[in-house]
């Protein structure tokens, strides 16, 4: 965590900061290694503190051993306050996309006037956003035991089960075989369904000549996996094998354009212009992907817009769709790291079409 802990002050120091409030549990678990739900994290040039109450007190001494631990009683902020006086901290950011105005209010009033409170943008963030070597072997794992998982569902799932089937079948394998849970909620969506690219499990019965949409992915020691496949239940019309193509035709070229210096909008673009070109434009509606790492969409984007300039060490999903109402929909994902010279690509699970 040292290291960690050097490259945010780094960045402090480029804001003038005496100290950062963190606030975030995603950012407070990078930066001290905390795994509880409920913690505050004041990080300053000279020292790194984590206030929790009683019920963690052992717990973070034993997963913070760069950091001291202070057990609060009462408001979290007040003891913010005490140690903003105790160490003369004059100007201290805060993680304005974390802190409501209530919460602001609490922070303003438990920290004396004339210590100025500074709204900070993504700054833990950006230092998440390449993985040093540690992280990169966790997702590895995540995305060992998502292949895995997907391997055994090809081998299980036949007509009749529901979606709902689906989805626990997925949660039992992943917690059964390494994962700490599921990574996120898992999508699972037959025939017409899968048209909604965030489709929840229902009561649906899967059924011949369907495909199914399957999005779903491990957590490991606190580090996401994601994938997504489409799988077709008995033999695909000629429709739906065009579809698919299309699709992942589009993603083999994002994923052959990716490589440092590339922009997110750049590599977005590969893709849709690919369906664009095949004229399906208006079916393919959300970005092409998001890095992924303790949180499953962990900050920057593969989008029409988005001006990421990537860097060695970041990690990816690359997901295209087609998605067409009353008909259905295919999306094809893999998580992908960028290295020196291109590409490694995390996920192995086939993506040759798979018949049921």
């Amino acid at each position: 965590m040292s290291e960690r802990l050097s490259k945010i002050r780094n960045r402090m120091a480029k804001r003038r900061l005496d100290a950062l409030l963190v606030t975030d549990l995603g950012n407070i678990r990078y930066a001290s290694g905390f795994s509880g739900s409920a913690a505050v994290v004041v990080i300053s040039l000279d020292r790194a503190v984590i206030f929790v109450d009683s019920r963690y007190t052992l717990q973070a001494r034993e997963e913070c051993p760069d950091f001291e631990v202070i057990q609060f009683k009462g408001d979290v902020f007040k003891a913010v306050g005490d140690l903003a006086k105790e160490s003369n901290l004059s100007r201290i950011g805060y993680e304005a996309a974390n802190v409501t105005c209530a919460k602001y209010r609490k922070i303003r009033s438990a920290v004396e006037k004339g210590r100025s409170l500074v709204s900070v943008q993504g700054l833990i963030e950006e230092v998440r956003q390449v993985k040093d070597a540690g992280e990169i072997a966790k997702l590895r794992k995540a995305a060992a035991i998502t292949d895995d998982c997907f391997s055994y569902l090809v081998s299980h799932i036949e007509p009749g089960m529901t979606e709902k089937d689906v989805a626990l079948d997925i949660y039992v394998f992943l917690v059964k075989n390494g994962a700490d849970k599921p990574a996120f909620d898992s999508i699972v969506a037959a025939g017409p369904h899968a048209a909604f690219p965030h489709a929840k499990p229902g009561d649906a019965v899967i059924q011949r000549g369907q495909m199914l949409k399957m999005d779903f992915g491990a957590s490991f020691e606190g580090y996401s996996a994601d994938i997504t496949r489409t799988i077709f239940i008995g033999e695909p019309d000629e429709k739906q094998r065009e579809v698919y193509n299309i699709v992942l035709e589009a993603q083999k070229a994002a994923i052959e354009a990716i490589r440092p210096g590339k922009t997110g909008k750049e590599i977005d673009a590969v893709a849709r212009d690919y369906i664009a070109s095949h004229g399906y434009s208006e079916y393919f509606g959300h970005g092409l992907g998001h890095s992924l790492g303790i949180a499953t969409h962990d900050g920057a984007l593969f989008a029409p817009t988005s001006e990421l300039v990537l860097e060695p060490g970041m990690v990816m999903t690359v997901e295209p769709g087609i998605y067409i109402e009353g008909w259905g929909g295919v999306r094809i994902e893999d998580d992908i790291l960028v290295t020196d010279s291109g590409v490694e690509i995390l996920t192995k699970s086939t993506k040759e079409i798979v018949v049921i």
